[in-house]
């Protein structure tokens, strides 16, 4: 699952954009309804970052809980990429907004839900997993210390190459 989350529209770059081009009443209004919004996404943004969970689980239910806790803060995440990437959409016209910012905010949108549709994806495969040891078919335990590699040899014992 990828941890990287996709940038967020810094709010100087929205500034700037009102301030080049339109009348000062477009500007204003833009402004009042897109800071609020802006604000709120950010805090959202952060909030994602933090609930990422962090280092390998050592056991299935903190796997299975790691991936929840990502697959509900991606949701979150792609919903106020969505009420941003529908006001953008609706308001870039009358807001003069450059084609840079709607392309951000949908790459965003784009790279938010492909992250929560992996995370999301990875609790139902991990409930797999677990009904697959359960029922003796899946064989080693996916979550122990060694899991995944390959035993050493004892270079100590004879024809052990």
């Amino acid at each position: 699952m990828s941890r990287r989350l996709p940038n967020r529209i810094p709010l100087a770059v929205f500034a700037a954009a009102m301030l080049a081009g339109g009348s000062a009443m477009a500007n204003e209004i833009c402004q009042s309804e897109f800071q609020p919004l802006i604000a709120a996404h950010q805090e959202v943004m952060k909030q994602t970052q933090a609930a990422m969970p962090r280092g390998r689980p050592t056991s299935y239910e903190q796997a299975r809980a790691n991936a929840q806790r990502a697959c509900q803060a991606l949701t979150n995440a792609q919903n106020s990429f969505r009420r941003l990437q529908q006001w953008v959409q609706t308001n870039a016209d009358f807001c003069r907004l450059p084609e840079q910012i709607v392309n951000d905010v949908n790459t965003g949108v784009t790279n938010v839900s492909r992250n929560r549709t992996q995370a999301c994806n990875g609790v139902a495969q991990l409930e797999r997993q677990r009904r697959q040891a359960e029922a003796g078919g899946g064989g080693a335990n996916p979550f122990a210390p060694n899991a995944g590699r390959r035993p050493q040899l004892d270079l100590r014992t004879p024809g052990a190459l």
